[in-house]
């Protein structure tokens, strides 16, 4: 594993990267100039004040709702109801030790497959939509993981299955299978968007119809272009696709033989039927929404520049282009960056290259590259791994050493495959004898500080950590190809464990060059 001193300036940086999107102060400040700027427009006088709505969704929920009480205390806004949906158990700490009024309820959705929990969300949702009084104002908070954490089936869905635990199934595969399918998040939530309750402005417009004269949304992004329809899968954004630019979506990546036969049917790529219909841009219910960007990567890339910078790095190079596409790919294209970049450098003299975005992971395509050459075990292990699973292969706890197997779940996630191949790559060029691969140390992680389903938020990693892998009985290329990154990492005491951070901007890279 990385040197100590520089697995510790790694860590801090990633810290760094995560205060800098941090959703708190950032929120509280936002939702205050908002209510500022339109308190004109409120009634906010007795005897009857507008009531306030808060409705936050996501991994970063918790932390932007104390951040919205905040912004609302300091103006004297008392706050009538509303519901935190958060991907994890959420305690005191989580809200800043803020007290959260007894009006707002907190909920825990399933993530990154919906299940049980996140329809119970979604109930809940619309239990506070039938209890609102006329005339409010909402306030909408969003942050990464919104789709799936209160993702519920429209009712044409569940109609059609006869059963809303069934249609909430259905859900879950599609989930599953866009995930298994390495589309890019704006190309998943195109999709998911159109089959669920509260998806491609459904949110808004059930706002509207229970008389929100304001509906303030404010996101945290974590997708590349921070584009509103995209963020949550857009609650309050109308949906920018066409019925023929949907279908086209779906065709692009073979959906129609992947997907089962009600949702097949239901979105309009089997039968006679037609996609499901969204709301129209021109809905009045949009003219309602003021939408606000509270936080995004590029905060992140930048708040872990200037902490390298305060660090006494004095050469720190941002890569202007998000990171997008396969993420074994681009580790290995990162990697052969550094070692060059190593080259270059003085003795003792030291260089940072940062970058952010959120690669993908092509697990099916996986599958079928080890079939073309013929290693149909690669193959075997891959497919096994497909299988969803369990909150309870979730822990995190390390398993025995052994080479990867079917046995074993899918373990491991976009930035993990990232660092595995980085250090393949640095291990393969210390073999041609390259010295400079020995002075590259990486950090690759989620600012959410779960990459995948796993207990990591990434990995920081060197050329000696494939040989520390093996040495516990591990084959990295061999848990690169199957989805099982994890263990590799776990064996070569390699990975980043930070918890939940309350926040979410996607993936930063980060890597220390010394000369």
């Amino acid at each position: 594993m990385p040197t100590i001193n520089s697995r510790a300036l790694l860590t801090a940086l990633h810290e760094a990267a995560v205060q800098g999107a941090a959703p708190f102060a950032r929120t509280r400040d936002a939702v205050s100039h908002w209510w500022r700027a339109h308190a004109a427009s409120i009634p906010s006088t007795a005897p009857s004040p507008a009531p306030v709505y808060l409705i936050a969704l996501g991994k970063a929920a918790p932390a932007m709702v104390a951040g919205a009480l905040a912004g609302l205390a300091d103006l004297h806004v008392p706050v009538t109801g509303g519901i935190v949906v958060a991907a994890h158990r959420a305690g005191p700490s989580d809200f800043h030790d803020l007290p959260l009024p007894d009006t707002v309820a907190v909920y825990q959705g399933d993530h990154p497959v919906p299940g049980p929990r996140s329809l119970e969300a979604a109930d809940a949702i619309d239990d506070l939509l039938r209890s609102m009084e006329p005339g409010g104002v909402a306030l909408v908070l969003l942050s990464g993981g919104t789709t799936a954490l209160c993702a519920a089936p429209i009712a044409s869905l569940s109609q059609a299955v006869g059963d809303a635990e069934e249609a909430q199934a259905l859900i879950a595969n599609l989930a599953q299978t866009l995930l298994e399918s390495g589309l890019a998040i704006h190309e998943m939530n195109a999709i998911r968007r159109r089959v669920l309750r509260f998806g491609a402005g459904r949110l808004a417009t059930a706002l509207a119809a229970r008389g929100a004269t304001h509906i303030a949304t404010f996101a945290i992004s974590d997708v590349i272009g921070d584009d509103p329809s995209v963020i949550g899968s857009g609650p309050c954004s109308p949906d920018p696709l066409s019925d023929a630019e949907f279908l086209a979506v779906l065709d692009a990546h073979g959906m129609r033989a992947r997907l089962q036969r009600a949702m097949a049917h239901v979105l309009g790529i089997a039968g006679a039927g037609a996609p499901p219909s969204v709301p129209a841009a021109s809905h009045e219910a949009f003219a309602r929404v003021r939408y606000s960007l509270v936080a995004r990567n590029a905060d992140a890339v930048q708040a872990l520049a200037r902490a390298a910078h305060r660090e006494g790095i004095p050469r720190v190079i941002v890569e202007d282009i998000p990171l997008e596409g396969d993420a074994a790919t681009l580790g290995d294209l990162f990697a052969q960056r550094a070692v060059h970049l190593a080259r270059t450098l003085a003795p003792g003299e030291r260089a940072l290259l940062v970058a952010g975005g959120e690669p993908v992971v092509h697990l099916r395509d996986t599958i079928a590259r080890a079939m073309q050459a013929g290693d149909e075990d690669d193959a075997r292990i891959a497919e096994a791994a497909l299988l969803p699973s369990g909150d309870e292969q979730l822990t995190g706890k390390a398993l025995s050493p052994q080479a990867s197997s079917a046995d074993e779940p899918l373990r491991g996630g976009r930035m993990q495959v990232f660092a595995v191949a980085a250090s393949l790559a640095l291990e393969q060029a210390a073999a041609r004898g390259d010295r400079h691969a020995w002075r590259v140390v990486l950090l690759a992680a989620g600012t959410d500080g779960r990459d995948g389903p796993t207990d990591a938020a990434g990995a920081i990693v060197d050329a000696a950590v494939p040989a520390l892998a093996r040495r516990h009985g591990r084959v990295p290329e061999r848990d690169l190809l199957t989805g099982h990154t994890w263990f590799s990492l776990d064996a070569a005491d390699a990975l980043l464990r930070t918890g939940p951070t309350g926040t979410n901007v996607m993936d930063v890279v980060a890597i220390l060059v010394s000369g």
